[in-house]
């Protein structure tokens, strides 16, 4: 009996190791909670922009989420919130269900949940939504201490920063509203991505009329001239000159054959605007050669780690004929692949499709600029539209060009997150090398494989 015994507690033994195992990994686990996001959108994850973000606080920030416990979207975004609070410890996250504390939402004077208040010294922020967009927008704008303004010119038929938008969800909830996966869905012609991102990253947006506008300039941080149809007049030129000798920033996006009546004011900085369309047959976007496609830039902060951009429709820019000011410095900061031409200069040559002249370098100021002004001129305003904005590199590109005219470069490469359906672009090149592989090459190595495996067995 003794002995039977032992070996009972003997096979016992195993099982009971393994439950104490088991216990001590949920124990574990337990202890570290988490979570794990395959969302092919990365819906539930902070992206690396927002840790970049995050990581660059630097003073206290309290954060209290007024939200419904019923609500799964609430929630979710009281998780993703956490996440924030994980990543810096200077960010401090509470939640309160005004239902349950209606002194809390009164003190803070909040109607409805799903609202924010962050709080950082002696400055307050409310905010309306829990998408990572609108928290993070929130963090940007409390640790800054003043907002710039980005001023859109207007009344040339230039494309609309405030364009139309609908909104829409990823999923059905029936009546409970989502506020995490959300689409909007902008008009294809406006810029209004463009200006939700710029807001994203803490700057003021506004449109310009100079006609009918005569505060000062130096409001604007950066003047944007996107995609102007009409001619620019001469007042208003001139105007935009005298911007640029105190110090102003201007990002000029130019479309091909347009007459933008700025040509004078680009040879003061020692440019020309040639406005013939660019076809490159070697490098373009999916089988148009009229949408260059670059993937290689001439070394400037504005491109750094940047991905393969598009132009659909462009224009290039030369020396002015009367050359370069003394003074004035130019850097290409886009260039086309060698094989690229116009119509009215069918040779194959590398073309400028954007370049910044700012001024020299003085020695004499211990490496200083004498100004801060800059021209920033780009051969095309398609590809910061909303139809081509989210695509590949293009909205870092837009983004990372006014946020160094804007001399905040420590937001350059900084791209608010778009949710949108799964796509593979490709460039003319690599479609060919797709087709290649897969409809050539793999099915002839199968061939051949089969007729190897047939020869040695007859």
């Amino acid at each position: 009996m003794g002995a039977n015994l032992k070996h009972r507690i003997e096979a016992l033994l195993p099982i009971i190791a393994i439950l104490f195992a088991l216990i001590a990994i949920n124990q574990f686990f337990w202890n570290r909670l988490g979570r794990m996001d395959l969302t092919s959108a990365g819906v539930y994850s902070l992206s690396p922009d927002s840790k970049r973000i995050i990581q660059n606080i630097k003073s206290p920030v309290k954060v209290i989420w007024f939200y419904d416990l019923r609500n799964k979207s609430m929630v979710d975004a009281k998780a993703l919130l956490d996440q924030y609070a994980q990543e810096n410890p200077l960010i401090k996250v509470y939640a309160v269900d005004p239902l349950v504390h209606p002194s809390e939402a009164r003190k803070y004077n909040i109607q409805f949940a799903g609202s924010a208040v962050l709080e950082s010294g002696e400055k307050k922020l409310t905010i309306n939504g829990g998408s990572e967009t609108d928290f993070t927008n929130a963090l940007i704008r409390i640790s800054r201490n003043n907002a710039q303004t980005i001023c859109f010119l207007t009344g040339h038929l230039e494309a609309n920063p405030f364009s139309l938008k609908t909104l829409d969800d990823l999923e059905d909830h029936s009546d409970e509203e989502n506020i995490v996966a959300r689409v909007e869905l902008h008009e294809k012609g406006g810029m209004g991505m463009a200006r939700d991102a710029l807001e994203t990253l803490g700057f003021n947006v506004t449109q310009l009329n100079l006609l009918s506008d005569d505060r000062p300039l130096s409001r604007c941080t950066v003047m944007v001239i996107a995609s102007p149809q009409k001619a620019i007049t001469e007042p208003e030129t001139a105007r935009i000159a005298e911007y640029l000798r105190k110090g102003g920033k201007v990002m000029a996006m130019l479309d091909p054959g347009s007459n933008v009546g700025l040509a004078s004011l680009l040879e003061e900085y020692g440019i020309a605007y040639e406005g013939d369309e660019v076809l490159d047959a070697g490098s373009h976007y999916r089988s148009d050669a009229g949408s260059p496609a670059v993937s290689e830039y001439p070394r400037h902060k504005i491109t750094r780690n940047l991905q393969l951009t598009f132009f659909p429709g462009a224009a290039s820019f030369v020396p002015a004929e009367k050359g370069i000011p003394r003074g004035i410095r130019i850097n290409p900061i886009v260039t086309t692949s060698d094989s690229a031409r116009t119509q009215k200069n069918p040779t194959e040559s590398t073309k400028t499709l954007m370049v910044l002249a700012s001024p020299a370098i003085n020695a004499d100021n211990m490496g200083k600029p004498e100004a801060k002004a800059a021209l920033l001129v780009v051969g095309d305003g398609d590809f910061a539209k909303n139809t081509h904005f989210p695509v590949l590199g293009n909205s870092s590109l837009f983004l990372n060009s006014v946020n160094y005219l804007a001399e905040q470069e420590d937001l350059i490469d900084i791209t608010p997150r778009n949710y949108e359906q799964a796509a593979v672009e490709l460039t003319n090149v690599q479609m060919k090398a797709t087709f290649f592989i897969s409809a050539i090459l793999f099915p002839l190595l199968a061939l051949l494989t089969g007729l190897y495996l047939w020869w040695r067995r007859r």
